[in-house]
């Protein structure tokens, strides 16, 4: 398989229109939740939201495509002079048995993204529905399709709303929401990201490499009311930390998906204690960019590779090598090892 590196990304989130906006948001520690128009029909209120701050309301198919194009554009951008028909596009999406899920994504999106952007894809191009896991399965989908030396570079997008109101409601009714009578719950968002994804070392500038990913399942889900163990996060870690050859001890700092569920911290923090046998020398830092821009679902696995290259590239990660891992509401658990290397030396 092709060792594979994150070039350069794209994002529209409620922070920012573009990636350099977003991150610089990010970085900074903006937030942007804000009261919307989602009610709360228990405590008869207003939720809060992480909205995208488009100049029209409006829901569905459209919506998704409009918010992701633009994302997409920058990595064709960063791309050039490849064209979009040599390009594969590995489209991230939420996996089938989301409730109230807008219909026709695995047949219509991408038609629908190509018509914004006035551009054909290669016909590799597809689209991936496992939720937070998808980029997971798109990125080792990109390292098949470049080894087979047919193509130079993939992009790897995620797009995804949680704000459609009979979507929040159905979370809201298994208390999965955020409101003023649960504390336990995530702030609904939407959003959208793109990765350009090429060989590792092939071109002299920074990049973000992919060392290890790894998948399982977790038989206790969010809605199981099976004991958590973290069984599956921990054999996610486990993996990719093997194909990376690394332990858990040569990781610097975390990034991940945790949305203000305690089901998610508590996964975490077992999958943490299973692998870290003895203190770290160093503080572990812990990041979460659902604090910034919402729940976001299948678009949260660009959103965190793109946060992890910009702090390579801008030198305020807290070390070299970092640890990503997601989880879907069906059970898969996913995990990266990736690194920032400042100049690679082409091959």
């Amino acid at each position: 398989m092709a060792e594979l590196a994150i070039k350069a990304a794209g994002l529209v989130t409620a922070v920012g229109f573009n990636a350099p906006a977003s991150l610089a948001a990010m970085r900074a520690g903006v937030s942007g939740v804000k009261q919307s128009h989602l009610w709360h029909a228990p405590s008869g209120k207003h939720l809060k939201a992480a909205k995208v701050n488009l100049p029209q309301w409006w829901e569905g198919l459209g919506k998704l495509a409009e918010l992701v194009a633009p994302a997409i554009g920058e990595c064709l951008a960063a791309a050039a002079p490849a064209r979009a028909d040599g390009i594969p596009l590995l489209l991230c999406v939420p996996e089938p048995s989301r409730p109230f899920r807008p219909q026709g994504l695995e047949e219509a999106l991408v038609a629908e993204v190509e018509g914004r952007l006035e551009a054909r894809f290669h016909p590799s191009t597809r689209v991936v529905a496992h939720g937070q896991v998808s980029v997971a399965r798109a990125l080792r989908e990109a390292q098949r399709l470049l080894s087979t030396q047919r193509v130079t570079c993939c992009i790897v997008a995620g797009v995804d709303s949680l704000l459609n109101p009979r979507m929040v409601k159905a979370f809201v009714d298994k208390r999965r929401v955020l409101a003023p009578d649960n504390s336990n719950g995530f702030i609904p968002g939407e959003a959208a990201g793109a990765l350009l994804v090429a060989p590792a070392g092939r071109q002299s500038e920074g990049e973000l490499r992919l060392l290890g990913l790894g998948l399982a399942h977790e038989e206790a889900g969010v809605d199981s009311e099976d004991p958590l163990r973290g069984d599956g996060l921990t054999n996610a870690i486990k993996r990719a930390l093997a194909e990376a050859r690394l332990s858990l001890f040569d990781v610097a700092w975390r990034i991940t998906d945790l949305n203000g569920e305690h089901y998610k911290f508590k996964e975490s923090a077992f999958a943490a204690a299973r692998l870290q046998r003895r203190p770290k020398d160093v503080l572990f830092d812990l990041w979460h960019p659902i604090e910034y821009i919402g729940e976001v679902g299948a678009a949260i696995g660009p959103c965190v590779l793109a946060w992890a290259l910009h702090a390579g590239q801008k030198g305020y990660a807290p070390g070299d090598v970092a640890l990503c891992h997601f989880g879907s509401d069906e059970g898969e658990r996913a995990a990266l090892v990736v690194k920032y290397e400042e100049r690679s030396s082409p091959r």
